[in-house]
Formats: C-alpha cells, sequence, structure tokens
C-alpha cells in the first residue's frame, strides 16, 4: 500500500512540475521581420494599415501569417526568442502619452499563438520612434516602454 501511495505522489509531483513547464510554453513566439518594403500608396490598404498604421483585432485572422510574408516579412529564427518573451512579459500595457514625430514602420511583429496555432495576440514595433501596438481578439494597447526598453528589445531582435 505504501508504494502505491508513493507512485502516485511521484506521478502528481512530476505531471505537475511538467504542466508548470508546458504553462511558460502555452504562448508560442513567432518573430517576422520586415526585410522588403515596397512602396505604399494606399493608406486605407491591409498593407499599409500593417507596416505604417494602426492594425484592429480583426488583424487576428487565419491567414495573417501569409499576408505577412505578402507584405515583405520573413520570418525569423532568433536565438533570442526567450530572452524577448522575457523582455515584453516584464513590460505592462496601456497606453503611452506621447507621439511620434514620424510615421512608426512596424519591422518587427510578434505573433503569440496558442498551442492548436490559433493567433491569440500581435505585438507591431518600431523602434525607429519608439513607437509600438498590441493587438488582442479583446483590445488594442500599447506596451508601456520607455527609450531603454525600445533599445534593449531592439539589440534582441537583431
Amino acid at each position: 500500500m505504501p508504494i502505491k501511495k508513493l507512485i502516485i505522489a511521484l506521478s502528481i509531483f512530476f505531471c505537475g512540475s511538467l504542466f508548470k513547464a508546458q504553462k511558460l510554453n502555452d504562448e508560442n513566439l513567432v518573430i517576422y521581420k520586415l526585410k522588403f518594403e515596397k512602396n505604399l500608396k494606399k493608406a486605407k490598404s491591409l498593407k499599409y494599415q500593417t507596416v505604417h498604421g494602426y492594425s484592429k483585432s480583426e488583424s487576428l485572422y487565419n491567414d495573417f501569417e501569409k499576408d505577412l510574408i505578402k507584405f515583405g516579412y520573413v520570418r525569423t529564427e532568433n536565438q533570442n526568442n526567450q530572452q524577448v518573451f522575457e523582455k515584453i512579459k516584464s513590460l505592462k500595457e496601456g497606453k503611452n502619452n506621447y507621439e511620434t514625430a514620424c510615421l512608426p514602420t512596424y519591422r518587427d511583429i510578434l505573433i503569440y499563438k496558442n498551442q492548436n496555432g490559433k493567433i491569440l495576440k500581435i505585438i507591431k514595433v518600431c523602434t525607429s520612434c519608439y513607437s509600438n501596438q498590441i493587438v488582442t481578439l479583446e483590445s488594442e494597447s500599447e506596451l508601456l516602454m520607455n527609450f531603454s526598453d525600445y533599445d534593449a528589445l531592439q539589440e534582441l531582435l537583431k
């Protein structure tokens, strides 16, 4: 009888540890970089809104990644994904109270997906003019970042 209890206890412990470790990986981070910036003339086009504009929660559709590739983005295999994930996780969300002087060009787009591949969150980052946007199904917001946060993120995204 004590052996059964020991086996059950060990099973619960190891399964619990496995679950906790898996919880850190619930969201799969995929990073896209803008490599080919083509001349964008139509300010209301989806491409323009993705690269320079403000995206809405409707952007979380199944073919979003295919559209990114058509728009000149490439998926990167960044060795710093875990560090990028931790940096983003350490920042608070909200609304920045400043405007940028230039038109943002979101050269880095971070996509969080669940285990089934469904897009949960998009984070668009322009490290040139210190601008970002978070898009989820529920809301649109920003990461509350200062200049050193942008600089650190830029280094991690290289």
